[in-house]
């Protein structure tokens, strides 16, 4: 039995948009802004026009996260999930005829492997879906070039592309999109590429190659390209959408950070094992290493991958709005703040004065996209409400300090939904918390009751447009 219904559940919006990809047919964009559920509809096309071999290709780090949502909305069991090794990658994905496995997931890396393309090539796939498609946008790639080679071998197969920042620097960006999805009007190849640049860029020859300074134009793309377009914006299913709600986002640890979290934890069991309590000041040294490298194990100082900081920046990178990233340890925001130098940031070494200013800085200046906090000292006593999503890379261990980081947006002065990012990490420290916080949470419930935003709520109110309560 799944968590969510595809005919009973769907928000009258998005019903209204798979009405809309029946109509138009073939190549799809669908390019709706973050947090609305582009997801839930992708599936309820699916199934609607009862495709039998879909193919999901999406980021690394989303590739759980789609498993994830198509249990919840169609069912367990009929999922299989590309691995991250080079050798077994697409084994999974063949040995699903045999298993039943009705949806095949791959991330974007995969084309660029000559074998894997190859074996991609001779499977039936008679739906295609490119999620975050913008991912794709450079032609002169390895990883674009074999896009193209494998749509080519699928002329048949529906296209659909999905993106909340189709145009990430300037118009030509759109161009592979559009030629995945409508190759007969947008030519796979690096001619008609710059044909498209010329029309739609200001554009000058550099260095390094061409340099695109400028948009024009943009009216002209925006009609020519409406027929097959799909876009909702926050505000525009705002009716729709409970004030706060959630998305949690569940990921694969790369094979060194899983290592090292591995042996963390065993350990960990070792010392518990061994008679010693819970509260005692080893165990929580080694618990709070065990949640740091669960987050990043490069703030305690070793090289590794890391699936949630992966995640994040492919996030920051799909988003054109601005965004509250909250965590509990310092050297994690330290660590981000390394990586994107323009974000203002407020922990505990920041002083009073210092952080109203980047707090007014964040509200005022529409530049500033990124905000990065401790839960401790940027969880409460100011607002952040220039934002409508908020990421929390790790939690607290008792609820009611993490609504109130998450309520820094949810306050007065506040015009949208607000989307809480929560990822999951899986197999780890994340799923215990988890547990915690929901018990605890039960007991809160009981003595202050309240209506719980992250259960769904099921009744007769979609027929009267009345808000619902559902993760997206």
């Amino acid at each position: 039995m799944t968590k969510y219904s595809l005919e009973r559940d769907l928000y009258l919006y998005q019903q209204e948009d798979i009405t809309r990809m029946e109509e138009i047919g073939g190549g799809i964009l669908l390019l709706s802004e973050m947090g609305v559920g582009k997801t839930p509809e992708t599936l309820g096309f699916i199934e609607k026009k009862n495709f039998q071999c879909p193919l999901i290709v999406c980021p690394n780090s989303l590739r759980l996260e789609w498993k994830r949502q198509i249990e919840e909305w169609v069912g367990k069991g009929i999922t299989a999930v590309s691995t991250t090794d080079s050798y077994t990658k697409l084994q999974p994905i063949i040995e699903s005829f045999l298993n039943g496995q009705k949806y095949k997931i791959i991330n974007y890396e995969t084309f660029r492997n000559k074998d894997c393309l190859e074996m991609l090539n001779m499977i039936p796939f008679d739906i295609i879906v490119f999620d975050e498609i913008h991912k794709i946008r450079n032609p002169k790639t390895k990883q674009v070039k074999g896009v193209w080679e494998f749509l080519s071998a699928h002329p048949n197969a529906t296209i659909m592309g999905l993106s909340g920042s189709p145009i990430m620097n300037y118009p030509n960006d759109l161009y592979v999109p559009l030629s995945c999805v409508h190759p007969s009007s947008y030519p796979r190849d690096m001619k008609n590429w710059h044909y498209f640049m010329d029309r739609y860029c200001y554009w000058t020859m550099g260095k390094y190659g061409t340099y695109q300074y400028g948009s024009r134009r943009i009216d002209e793309l925006r009609e020519i390209t409406k027929p097959f377009t799909i876009k909702r914006t926050k505000k525009e299913v705002l009716p729709y959408l409970p004030e706060k709600y959630f998305r949690r986002v569940v990921l694969e640890m790369p094979p060194d950070q899983r290592k090292l979290y591995d042996q963390m934890e065993k350990d960990l069991k070792i010392l518990l094992d061994s008679g010693e309590p819970l509260w005692a000041q080893g165990v929580l040294a080694l618990l709070t290493r065990l949640r740091q490298i669960n987050i990043d194990p490069k703030i305690v100082g070793v090289e590794s991958g890391s699936a949630k900081t992966d995640f994040l920046v492919d996030l920051i990178e799909s988003m054109d709005e601005k965004l509250v990233v909250f965590s509990c340890f310092e050297r994690y925001i330290h660590l981000l703040s390394l990586m994107y130098p323009d974000a203002l940031v407020v922990t505990g070494e920041v002083k009073p004065d210092e952080r109203a200013k980047r707090v007014k800085e964040f509200q005022e200046d529409p530049s500033k996209k990124l905000f990065f906090g401790t839960i401790q000292t940027a969880g409460e006593g100011i607002t952040l409400t220039a934002a409508s999503t908020v990421v929390m890379m790790d939690r607290w261990w008792n609820e009611p300090s993490n609504s109130q980081a998450t309520d820094r947006l949810h306050r007065i002065g506040q015009v949208s939904a607000v989307e809480i990012i929560i990822p999951i990490n899986e197999n780890s420290v994340d799923e215990s918390l988890d547990e915690i916080l929901q018990r605890k949470g039960s007991a809160m419930q009981e003595f202050l009751p309240e209506r719980d935003v992250t259960r769904l709520v099921v009744d007769d109110r979609r027929q009267r447009n009345e808000p619902r309560v559902i993760e997206l």
